[in-house]
Parts: structure tokens; C-alpha cells; sequence
């Protein structure tokens, strides 16, 4: 104990001691420890996917310049990057502070678990078959529930939800699969009969695992999940934080950043994909 201490009364010492413990608590140093963040997503391409130990896509990339320019305000590091199952995304960014998330839909039952800094891509997907497979015609998804069919939903995610909202699953006509990549391979092996797929990622997705992606079908559009993509924090993160990452976001959107960005890599991950 410093010397200037000893000599102070019992009741004095126990204020100083406070004060100093709040110093040092609002320090740079501490605070930059305080403001670790770590980023949690899901393989989705062309949005973000692990482009060999490096984080890749349009999103991640977006998210990143966003990160970059949160730095120029506040003592902030990023602790990790990880791309993990959607369920295990999920829970990460429920059950611990500082924990950045994409891309996620903003539903209700969501509502009050995340901190909502902002959309990240437009999102809209279509049920789609094989057109080389007896065609399946239906005007809504409700439609498809007398059908004998084999369905892919993504287990535990928002679709899964909805499905199940409307009386799927009962008859065993849902499949859980673990991402779009499984769908895919499932539904081309004849695994499946339908699988959910973004309309505008659909073709390119199948043709970067090998498959001719011009065989793929639209059935029907997924109209009550047709809404952008979010970025969340997990709940608890520190509120400075969280706001300086709402206004940035902002910023790179008004500023066309995230719409060239959207654009370039879109354009040339589908280009690549299909080789035209």
C-alpha cells in the first residue's frame, strides 16, 4: 500500500480506494478491453463464407469497413470471426455480451433477444424443384401441405418456424437439412423434392458445388419471410458500442458504400459460379 494511504482514517481510505478503482476502470487500457468484440455468422455465399481461413462476401465485408471506422471512435478489437452452425450462431449471440451477429431475419420472437443495429442484404427466397422432376404446381405454401413431399428446412431457422406455424411437419414431409449446401446436394441426389433457396443466389449456389444450376425450378414464392437481412449485438454489449455501430452502418449506406460492394461481389460470384 502506498505510504500517503496508511496515513489516511479508515473511512478515508475506503472513499480513496473507490475513487481510484473508478479511475482506473474509465481508463483507455480498460476500456479497450471492455470493448473486444466477437463476431459470430453462418457460411451463407455470397453474403459471408470462410474463403480459406479468411472471412469473405459481400456482408462480412460491409460489416468489417464498418468495424474500421467504429475503431476511429472507440478502443474496439475484434476477438474472433467464427463461422459456426446457425443454431450455435444463435445461441453465442443470445447468451454472451459483445457478440456481433449477421445475417439474420428481424421477426417478432426475436424482437427482445438482440440489439438491432441494422439490414445487411435484401433477402427472398423461392421453393425450388428439379425441372428435370414431375412439375409441382401450386399458387400458395399451404398448397403444398396435401402434397406428398419431401421438403428441406434449414433446422431451427426461421423458415422451420414458419412451416411449422402452418401445420407442417406432422406428416414428415419437413427434412431438416443443415444449410442450403446440404439442400442442394439432397435435392439433386433426389433426396428431396423441394428446397428453400434466395432467388437471386439460386443458379450460382448449384453450379459452385458442381451441379448445373439451370435446372433448378421456381415453385413458389416465400412471401411472408420476404424481408432484409439483419446485423445484430447480443444483448448486454456495451450501448456505446452498439450505437456507434447503428450510426456507421448508416453512414456506409447513405454513402453508396454498401450498395457497390452488394453489387461487385454479386456480379462476379455469379459470373464465376456458372461460367457465364
Amino acid at each position: 500500500m502506498a505510504p500517503y494511504l496508511r496515513q489516511l482514517k479508515p473511512g478515508l481510505w475506503i472513499f480513496a480506494s473507490a475513487l481510484i478503482s473508478a479511475c482506473l476502470w474509465h481508463s483507455p487500457q480498460v476500456k479497450a478491453a471492455s470493448r473486444q468484440i466477437h463476431i459470430v455468422t453462418q457460411d451463407f455465399a455470397p453474403l459471408q463464407w470462410d474463403n480459406n481461413g479468411k472471412p469473405d462476401g459481400y456482408v462480412a465485408d460491409f460489416m468489417l469497413a464498418v468495424v474500421d471506422r467504429v475503431r476511429e471512435r472507440l478502443p474496439v478489437s475484434v476477438g474472433s470471426f467464427d463461422f459456426l452452425p446457425w443454431k450455435r450462431a444463435m445461441l453465442t449471440a443470445q447468451l454472451e455480451p459483445n457478440v456481433l451477429f449477421f445475417s439474420l431475419s428481424r421477426t417478432q420472437e426475436r424482437e427482445d433477444k438482440f440489439e438491432w443495429l441494422g439490414e445487411v442484404s435484401p433477402y427472398g427466397q423461392y421453393f425450388y424443384q428439379l425441372e428435370s422432376r414431375p412439375a409441382i404446381a401450386v399458387d400458395r405454401i399451404e398448397d403444398l401441405m396435401s402434397l406428398k413431399l419431401r421438403i428441406g428446412v434449414q433446422d431451427g431457422g426461421n423458415l422451420h418456424s414458419y412451416l411449422e406455424q402452418l401445420g407442417f411437419g406432422g406428416n414428415g414431409n419437413l427434412v431438416p437439412i443443415t444449410d442450403y449446401h446440404q439442400g442442394i446436394e439432397m435435392l439433386y441426389l433426389g433426396r428431396l423434392d423441394l428446397v428453400p433457396l434466395t432467388a437471386f443466389l439460386a443458379e450460382a449456389s448449384a453450379c459452385r458445388m458442381g451441379y448445373d444450376g439451370a435446372l433448378l425450378k421456381p415453385v413458389v414464392f416465400i412471401e411472408a419471410l420476404a424481408q432484409p437481412l439483419w446485423a445484430v449485438f447480443s444483448k448486454e454489449s456495451d450501448p456505446e458500442l452498439v450505437e456507434a455501430f447503428r450510426q456507421e452502418m448508416a453512414v456506409l449506406r447513405e454513402n453508396g458504400f454498401f450498395d457497390k460492394t452488394f453489387a461487385e461481389i454479386r456480379d462476379s460470384w455469379q459470373k464465376l459460379a456458372c461460367g457465364r
